[in-house]
């Protein structure tokens, strides 16, 4: 496949950074660039923090010129990680940047690695892509089942996941499958300066390494579909399923898929297993009928952390952790009723 060339100037194109910035704060692109009132409570959508909403609002003309003279130049280095800890729905650890960092890291996605990565990536891989998703997940599963149900009197569904997956992405293989898709050398270079800016893996938090994510296991998506065939195969980021109407296969391709992750320096989780298609099983917190199952244990789990907070036995970051996972899977559940 052809490898791309002459990305690099797209992330200093003063269009495309005011683009970025707008993105990342959802800021109105005809908003003042200086009269902002300080008073202003309002909170962006991708950025929390009132001050540094503030900041990107009343200095957006000042940032933009920075940003576009530190790429223009090639004197970018990556800032520190803000690092912190969430506790549902399982305890991970996310990172957030500064808003220069933040603003580079959304132009490397958008503009170097999406051009290079996108044309490779199979239809049924589903994350950190526009127009699919959680939610075009779902619509696979369900699709993929009914027309198992048509095709098959019985079948098996494969469940397997990479266990800690970001932090397992070994930064050399990453390296040289990039090599292999991007030819412009200080495009790669940017790249690769963020991906040696994670300590071990890929941090959870940036899109570039969401993106990275999502590539690095496009060799697995294509062996199973082209060597292993598996004609119903879906993938969001490491959680994985697939569908055959053979048990004994898809005990096969759990051996087969075991020792590709090998070579990827990655491990499957021992959660993974197979199902028969009577069997309940979870995919994006939803079931087979594609109805989320989650909610029922929200409260239960609410009130046995607010115990632990009453008793001291965690701090309150850790209680409101719990309760800004759960808030959004709540609120659907409520809406559907």
């Amino acid at each position: 496949m052809k490898r791309l060339g002459n990305l690099y100037k797209d992330i200093y194109d003063l269009d495309n950074i005011e683009k970025a910035y707008i993105e990342i704060g959802n800021i109105d692109k005809t908003l003042p660039i200086i009269s902002v009132e300080p008073q202003n409570k309002e909170v962006c959508k991708n950025t929390r923090n009132e001050r540094k909403v503030f900041n990107m609002k009343q200095y957006k003309a000042i940032y933009i010129s920075r940003i576009y003279n530190t790429l223009v130049n090639r004197e970018y280095k990556v800032g520190p990680y803000n690092k912190f800890i969430i506790y549902e729905p399982k305890e991970r650890q996310i990172v957030s940047q500064g808003i220069q960092d933040k603003v580079i890291n959304h132009l490397v996605a958008r503009y170097i690695l999406y051009p290079a990565i996108l044309p490779c990536l199979i239809e049924t891989n589903v994350a950190s892509r526009k127009y699919k998703g959680t939610k075009a997940g779902i619509q696979y599963q369900q699709e993929f089942i009914r027309k198992c149900n048509v095709k098959y009197k019985s079948y098996y569904i494969l469940k397997c996941d990479v266990s800690k997956f970001f932090a397992s992405i070994n930064h050399e293989i990453l390296k040289q499958k990039l090599t292999k898709r991007i030819k412009d050398k200080e495009a790669l270079k940017i790249v690769f300066d963020l991906i040696d800016s994670n300590d071990q893996g890929l941090y959870i938090g940036s899109m570039a390494n969401q993106v990275l994510a999502i590539f690095y296991l496009n060799d697995l998506d294509k062996f199973i579909k082209e060597k292993l065939k598996i004609k119903y195969y879906v993938r969001y980021q490491d959680d994985m399923l697939l569908y055959h109407e053979s048990k004994q296969h898809l005990q096969y391709c759990f051996k087969e898929i075991e020792k590709f992750l090998e070579k990827e320096k990655l491990k499957l989780n021992l959660k993974s297993r197979i199902y028969k298609n009577t069997n309940n099983y979870t995919f994006l917190g939803r079931n087979p009928k594609g109805k989320y199952v989650r909610y029922r244990n929200v409260k239960r789990k609410i009130k046995a952390k607010k115990y632990l907070y009453n008793t001291k036995q965690i701090n309150l970051y850790s209680m409101c952790s719990t309760y800004n996972s759960y808030q959004a899977l709540l609120c659907t559940h409520l809406n559907k009723k």
